[in-house]
């Protein structure tokens, strides 16, 4: 039973009962002033006389109402109550179905008024707590669903992708050892009490090592459980329930700047703050590396002040403009130092010119700059080549040990069937075709491969 303290006096708002015929009591409903302790009467059996106990009908009374205001002058002890009620029933923060069990009062006032009065600035006649741990524990705390662990509704993709996870039950449909309860489920620790006291003494050792054995397997059972806990544990730590989301978000976090699928293994050697804090000083490194770099550069183009980077930034895209931009004149220069590319140059500027007049003139056939012969002095197999053999790596750059190795094989496939062709050639050896083609010659040449099969004679 609660009681409400109003100027003094003790008034019972909840559970309160007629004496006289145990209904609950509605407003207003009659107290005796004179009895100790106070005797209640609804207005039935007040008006019925009705006396009990050193209750008499002539003691002088009051009328118990609770349309006076207590906190707010808008707001009377009734509604306070009501509201209070309402909370209790519906839960704190649904103000809409509180408002319509009000029927006086808005969603907002009633947020507003619980939250002033109650939370906020509790007053008297309110209890006062004086431990502030109980304030805290006291008041009220606005819930809302969260996303880890997720709840997904059935059929959507997120649901298919958490196959075998309940959300609300936070259990997965197979558990670790997950028949171990088959084991326990017909067990029976109870005492037989229908047998002969000399057949229990002759069975009391079997009894003891039965019961142990018992005890042995919920032991085991036990442990099973703290195991699944530990690996649920897991699972909402390094939030494993929602991997998608939880993957996607490190790598847009750091797949930009790291590899992340490179570093991935190294998740199982740390906890899941640890391995946070060991990217995170991996990404600061690769930025302090970055901004080294940019240093280095500012200092080998001659800047030795921070003011300066934004000039020489300007100056650098426009000189990067100034370079792609391709002309007649930039064509020229290029082409005076070679006298042939020159007049090639010059015939296919003519031709293009007689092309845009509407005359029919062919292009001349560019001339190609001739591949420079490679050095292969230094190069590893040069001294198991003779003079011819080095001429044609020179010439084909190829390089000396590349060239043993190519003509090996081909060697050995044209002794295994008698002959060798060069479209064979081109899929035992995976080079340019038109080295293949020379290094087939020059074997063909000298008689180390035959191209047509011997004929019998």
């Amino acid at each position: 039973m609660t009681t409400l303290q109003v100027q003094g006096e003790d008034l019972e708002i909840f559970g309160t009962t007629c004496q006289s015929c145990s209904v609950p009591l509605e407003v207003p409903w009659i107290r005796c002033v004179k009895c100790q302790p106070n005797v209640d009467l609804c207005a039935r059996c007040f008006s019925y006389g009705v006396e009990l106990g050193q209750h008499e009908n002539d003691h002088p009374y009051c009328v118990v109402k609770f349309d006076f205001p207590l906190y707010e002058a808008s707001w009377t002890a009734s509604e306070e109550m009501r509201l209070l009620d309402a909370i209790l029933e519906y839960g704190f923060g649904n103000w809409p179905a509180v408002s319509s069990r009000m029927r006086t009062k808005s969603a907002n006032e009633c947020e507003r008024h619980y939250l002033n009065c109650y939370v906020d600035n509790p007053q008297a006649p309110l209890p006062d707590f004086q431990d502030a741990e109980c304030i805290n524990k006291g008041a009220p705390v606005t819930f809302k669903l969260s996303e880890n662990p997720p709840r997904p509704a059935d059929g959507t993709a997120l649901w298919v992708e958490m196959g075998g996870y309940s959300a609300a039950r936070s259990e997965f449909n197979v558990e670790y050892d997950n028949f171990v309860e088959m084991e326990i489920c017909h067990m029976n620790l109870g005492e037989e009490d229908d047998k002969d006291n000399s057949m229990q003494e002759e069975e009391d050792d079997d009894k003891v090592l039965y019961r142990d054995l018992n005890l042995a397997a919920l032991e085991v059972y036990r442990n099973c459980l703290i195991e699944r806990q530990r690996r649920k544990h897991i699972v909402r730590e390094n939030g494993l329930i929602n991997l998608r989301k939880w993957y996607g978000m490190l790598k847009r976090r750091f797949d930009s700047c790291l590899s992340f699928d490179y570093m991935r293994p190294f998740m199982r050697l740390f906890p899941s703050i640890t391995f946070d804090k060991y990217l995170e000083s991996l990404l600061y490194e690769k930025q302090l590396k970055l901004d080294i770099s940019k240093l280095q550069e500012y200092r080998r183009n001659g800047i030795v002040r921070l003011r300066s980077v934004k000039h020489y930034f300007k100056l650098k895209h426009s000189r990067d403009q100034v370079r792609g931009q391709r002309h007649l004149l930039s064509d020229v220069l290029n082409h005076l130092k070679d006298e042939v590319l020159f007049e090639s140059w010059l015939v296919k500027q003519a031709a293009l010119e007689s092309s845009s007049k509407g005359l029919t003139h062919t292009l001349p056939q560019l001339y190609k700059k001739p591949v420079p012969r490679l050095q292969i002095d230094c190069l590893p197999g040069y001294d198991k080549l003779n003079e011819l053999e080095k001429e044609l790596c020179a010439e084909v750059r190829l390089v000396p040990q590349a060239y043993l190795d190519f003509s090996k094989i081909l060697i050995n496939e044209c002794t295994k069937h008698g002959f060798l062709r060069l479209a064979q050639a081109r899929t035992l050896i995976k080079i340019d075709v038109n080295k293949t083609r020379k290094l087939f010659d020059f074997l063909v040449l000298h008689r180390h491969i035959n191209k047509e099969p011997a004929s019998d004679t």
